[in-house]
């Protein structure tokens, strides 16, 4: 119980930490969003009706004629715009990145209009801003003082740089300049103070932090107690799981040795006779030559026959499970590897102590192993070890064969699933190492004593 409220105690502040974490930056996304918002809101509702687009054409080589017809702009643009401080600044930029207006026209004038009138700050319009001017939209960045296209705002360190799109409208003027420069795309730039935005981040994330911290915490605690059951039930299912297997793994057993002795008594022995009458048979000194080549090749069919009903029957089941008869097992165990072209050997020492339950199970995996290289290794040479000290009892099958990726398949796909089972539950450990062309090895380690 204690274990589950210290993992649901951290749990909770994990979640919480977790949680605020993202709140804080949904908050944050909220407050640019809401940024966003009011840049386009006022580009579209405020600036572009008022906006003179014969700016658009005029050539910064002259001061005044480029003035007059952005004083009644700025007047609005002071007046509406920045009363507030919200946005700090405003700069007006052509599509090919002509600076046309910025709320501090000193600045404007001062970079604009050098000595030899030909300077002027020029943007380098990005992707996001040449999609913004064909297509609308919004797009935000940190103001860097230092880059062309914030020159124009001084003092722009802590600043958010907006930017969005209005197309110029003649403002129903007759003038044929005004006719003429309406309905060309200019970027709008609005600089907002970071502090602001932190600001507006705060409110919004404190509006529901301790809404969302509450209803975590009480929601882990519901969850603790669920899985307090849970696992208890588990338990219970795990215990009768194991039950169930053992029981399985027994009834397979007894299962194998009625099939290994009804085989033995009935269908190899009547094969054993059966071979040695045609063999008697095919001695017959009156007998035909093409029928006596017969009987010698049903012979030798019965008698190979025979010897592979033997293997499988020690497959099945071994005759002596034990530790003494270990040795014995196992090398029926890989008889038939010789038919598939594998050269294959056993080696088992210190294992005269372990119990018979250890000894079925070193024979069992042993067993899957062996099987699983000869059907899919395409191995040349194939070696089983088994090594005791007393303490553990040591399983290694290893064959040269082409192996196989383990992060693509599941080494419980090759038939060990139940048996790793057993192992975990008899205090050992099991393992499957493979790669591709480096054949597989199977790693079993148990607790003899």
């Amino acid at each position: 119980m204690v274990l589950f409220l210290t993992i649901g105690v951290l749990t909770a502040v994990g979640i919480i930490v977790g949680t605020n974490i993202l709140a804080d930056r949904a908050a944050a996304d909220e407050a640019i969003s809401e940024a966003k918002g009011t840049t386009q809101l006022l580009a579209q509702s405020v600036v572009a009706p008022e906006f003179p687009p014969t700016v658009v054409h005029l050539r910064p080589d002259n001061a005044t004629e480029y003035l007059r017809p952005l004083e009644s702009f700025d007047r609005e643009v002071q007046a509406r715009l920045l009363k507030t401080d919200r946005p700090y600044r405003i700069n007006i930029w052509s599509a090919n990145g002509r600076l046309l207006y910025t709320s501090q026209l000193d600045l404007l004038f001062k970079d604009l209009f050098s000595q030899n009138g030909t300077h002027q700050p020029a943007l380098t319009l990005d992707d996001e801003q040449r999609v913004i001017l064909r297509k609308g939209g919004v797009g935000s960045e940190i103001a860097d003082p230092g880059r062309p296209e914030d020159v124009a705002a001084a003092g722009t360190e802590g600043m958010v740089r907006i930017y969005t799109r209005f197309v110029t409208t003649d403002r129903g003027s007759t003038s044929v300049a005004d006719q003429r420069a309406a309905g060309r795309p200019v970027l709008f730039e609005a600089y907002f103070p970071v502090a602001d935005l932190t600001e507006r981040q705060t409110q919004i994330f404190d509006s529901f932090r301790w809404i969302t911290a509450g209803a975590l915490i009480l929601l882990i605690a519901v969850a603790t107690a669920i899985l307090v059951g849970l696992t208890r039930q588990l338990r219970k299912a795990s215990a009768e799981r194991e039950r169930l297997l053992v029981s399985a793994m027994d009834a397979s057993d007894a299962e194998r040795r009625r099939i290994a002795r009804d085989l033995h008594d009935s269908v190899v022995q009547d094969l054993a006779g059966t071979a040695f009458s045609v063999s008697a048979v095919a001695r017959t000194s009156d007998l035909p030559e093409d029928s006596r080549e017969t009987l010698e090749s049903a012979g030798v069919s019965l008698r190979t026959g025979l010897k592979s009903l033997r293997s499988l029957l020690a497959e099945i089941h071994p005759p002596d499970l034990s530790a003494d008869g270990l040795p014995a097992a196992l090398a029926d165990l890989i008889a038939p590897a010789g038919a598939a072209g594998i050269q294959a050997s056993v080696s088992v020492e210190g294992a005269e102590t372990a119990s018979d339950a250890h000894v079925a199970l070193v024979w069992r995996v042993a067993q899957e192993a062996v099987r699983n290289a000869i059907r899919h290794s395409e191995a040349s040479t194939l070696a089983v070890t088994v090594r005791g000290d007393g303490r553990t009892l040591a399983l290694e099958v290893v064959d040269d064969g082409v192996g196989f990726d383990r992060s693509r398949t599941k080494p419980d796909s090759y038939g060990l699933r139940g048996l790793r089972s057993l192992v975990v539950d008899s205090g050992g450990v099991l393992d499957v190492r493979s790669s591709p062309g480096e054949g597989t090895t199977v790693w079993m380690e148990v607790d003899a004593q």
